[in-house]
């Protein structure tokens, strides 16, 4: 059985590994890459453009536990099929938008269709087929991510420049043809939904203290990436920096995710997740001082520091999946994996909104690079208690 098991474990994997990739990852990490046409083509702030991106993870982190619950209920596959045709109709609908109100009405329902192609769903159906490796198992399928984040900044230039920002985004919602198919035909069904297994009881996760510190911990090191992920093009185009250049540290940022993903997994399974997280928590911290004080047309130092916060982008994300698995199992788990998901949500989508905010008001990231400083001291100091 075991044998059986093991053989086709790649046929999710692989499903997974191109869920992640392109329907995740495209939309998602590409829209920054929209912004300054935004800003440009329709007058709008920073913290107004950034706000379409902050709205989108926001939705995919509060829709988590219901994401969870449905994937327990229904199969992760068919929670992932439904989201991929959902976020194929936000990109062709973000295609129309002229308007602020209608760019944030797609970008929510891009939101709905991300968290539905998430790391839950995603998680649900990799991790029963791993008793052992489990975190590089899930470290692998989340590099998945880093790998759209090489490509898709990429990409959402590429397009941008060809198309224009309608064309981009209706080029976008071409390429989930391909996840769509690998997920009906590579995936039979999930053992995670396997009949008989008791529910965990999310009241009970509730009241527990380590459920609090794990979510804080989480809330606090996503709210950071968003922050510098959101905002890195930004930042340095903003300092003479070209368009080209500055996507290119954004790839190198994401791209290195995915490295950060696989160390980070591998160190869950030799030590554990809390270990994992403390790591990715200090390559955050020293990516952030490197981005704030090298000066922004410094390329090369710039890359470096991009490629260090990468680290840790891919430890953190994926950290709750791991805390789940390792705390509560690996069958009928969809809801406290959400519920945790939701805390690392609730982090994203306010970074990027609270840095837009900031440089808003004070014309500068300074503030916005300094909270984000603070905030992983308080996670480092939650964890280490």
């Amino acid at each position: 059985m075991a044998e059986r098991v093991q053989g086709r474990a790649w046929a999710p994997l692989v499903a997974s590994f191109f869920v992640l990739y392109v329907a995740f990852s495209f939309g998602l990490f590409s829209l920054p890459v929209f912004y300054p046409q935004l800003i440009k083509t329709f007058h709008w702030s920073r913290a107004q453009a950034a706000g379409g991106g902050s709205m989108v993870l926001l939705l995919i982190g509060v829709l988590s536990p219901v994401i969870g619950a449905l994937a327990d209920r229904f199969t992760p596959k068919l929670v992932m099929l439904t989201g991929m045709v959902v976020m194929a109709v936000a990109l062709v609908l973000l295609s129309t938008a002229v308007t602020l109100p209608a760019y944030y009405s797609f970008c929510a329902l891009m939101g709905v269709g991300g968290s539905a192609v998430s790391l839950v769903p995603n998680s649900m159906i990799i991790a029963p087929w791993f008793a052992r490796n489990r975190g590089l198992a899930i470290g692998v399928i989340n590099a998945a991510v880093g790998l759209g984040g090489i490509t898709g900044p990429r990409l959402g230039n590429a397009l941008v420049s060809a198309y224009g920002i309608s064309g981009a985004f209706l080029h976008l919602s071409y390429f989930l043809i391909v996840p769509f198919l690998l997920t009906l035909f590579l995936v039979s069904g999930s053992k995670a939904a396997a009949a008989g297994h008791k529910i965990v009881d999310a009241s009970a996760v509730l009241r527990m203290r380590i459920f609090w510190m794990f979510g804080f911990a989480l809330f606090f090191s996503a709210h950071t990436l968003t922050a510098v992920q959101q905002h890195l093009v930004l930042y340095l185009t903003g300092h003479g920096v070209t368009a080209s250049d500055a996507a290119w540290g954004l790839s190198i940022l994401l791209g290195s995710s995915g490295l950060g993903k696989i160390l980070g997994g591998a160190i869950a399974d030799r030590y554990q997740t809390k270990m994992s997280l403390l790591v990715s928590i200090v390559f955050l911290a020293l990516g952030v001082i490197g981005i704030w004080t090298v000066e922004p047309r410094s390329l090369s130092l710039v890359y470096a520091a991009a490629a260090v916060f990468g680290l840790g982008y891919g430890g953190v994300f994926n950290a709750p999946p791991l805390i789940s698995f390792e705390q509560f199992g690996t069958e009928r788990v969809g809801t406290v994996l959400g519920l945790l998901t939701m805390f690392f949500g609730l982090g994203t989508s306010s970074g990027g909104l609270l840095a837009g905010a900031i440089f808003d008001a004070t014309h500068s990231y300074a503030q916005s690079f300094g909270l984000d400083l603070v905030l992983q001291a308080a996670a480092f100091a939650m964890l280490s208690l």
